[in-house]
């Protein structure tokens, strides 16, 4: 492509990134307003860098697409990488994406062989199943679908009583960072089980539960008779949806319990519990994402909380 440029995101081409993603994100019709603080989050956590981790194309000085990667190392399992990135609608069909995902893949790759382990390593990409041109991209580097993921939405109207959010012989009390690991180890073993999962890191998990995102203050842990945690939601708010949503969307983000204290119904008390706080903060529907095939029956209890 005539008059192509490629070559690290810096800081100074965050406002460019940020203006160029929001813009395909409308073209497509992603359900999604970027903010400042989340792409920084998305750029500069302890799993990724710019310098190293990112390519911005520029055509004729403009910012037109940019790839970036996220390295999971793990010592268990496997390990995984994920590519993310976009390019802006009127550039598409002339190899520029093919030339940022090649070099996505150029890039994981190496960063998986580093490990030097012998575990099973795989490189990942996601994208909602209707932007189709991306979904070419990734079947011509030979990427194949392989788990789908819903999202799901409930007015926060007909709530059950928050005095129902009970469970037997467990207290349920707000967020408390001083319990931050506790609440680390029950979410690997709670989705020690779940597809392509494996452990997160102290390092990865202080970047989740610092994100500029995430609402610790709505946030919830249950706690047993012997003052252990054995499960947790964590929710989040992405104000710049709304704009676009016409909607005050609460999100739980992640919830889990330990797999021995599954099927008591802690998930839902805790997710009770969120949504009547979502409630109290001027919020109007309640928003998440689950594996539509989870081994914990997760959907099955979403749609039995009037999740759609």
């Amino acid at each position: 492509m005539s008059g192509l440029e490629m070559r690290p995101i810096g800081e100074h081409d965050l406002d460019a990134v940020l203006q160029l993603t929001n813009q395909a994100h409308t073209i497509d019709g992603i359900p999604e307003v970027l903010s400042m603080e989340e792409l920084v989050d998305d750029l500069t956590t302890d799993n990724a860098r710019m310098d190293t981790d990112s390519q911005l194309a520029m055509v004729d000085g403009d910012p037109v697409g940019y790839v970036h990667t996220i390295y999971l190392p793990s010592e268990v399992r496997l390990e995984r990488c994920y590519i993310s990135g976009l390019v802006h609608p009127a550039h598409r069909g002339a190899g520029l994406g093919r030339a940022l995902l090649g070099w996505g893949v150029h890039r994981a790759a190496e960063q998986l062989r580093s490990s030097g382990s012998d575990l099973p390593k795989y490189i990942r990409v996601d994208k909602y199943d209707f932007v189709e041109s991306a979904h070419r991209l990734f079947a011509r580097l030979g990427f194949q679908p392989i788990r789908y993921f819903d999202q799901l939405l409930k007015p926060l109207t007909d709530l059950p009583p928050v005095e129902e959010a009970t469970v037997e012989g467990l207290n349920l009390v707000r967020w408390n960072d001083e319990r931050s690991e506790e609440v680390r180890r029950v979410k690997n073993d709670a989705f020690a089980d779940h597809w392509g999962s494996t452990p997160t890191t102290p390092n990865r998990w202080q970047s989740i539960v610092t994100a500029s995102t995430t609402r610790l203050d709505l946030s919830w842990i249950a706690v047993n008779s012997g003052d252990e945690v054995v499960g947790y939601c964590i929710n989040s708010r992405f104000e710049a949806d709304d704009v676009l949503t016409g909607r005050r969307d609460g999100w739980i983000d992640n919830v889990g319990t330990l797999q021995t204290y599954r099927r008591r119904g802690i998930a839902s008390a805790l997710m009770i519990r969120s949504m009547h706080g979502f409630v109290a903060e001027g919020l109007d529907h309640a928003v998440l994402e689950v594996d539509s095939d989870s081994p914990s029956g997760a959907p099955r209890l979403y749609r039995s909380l009037g999740f759609e």
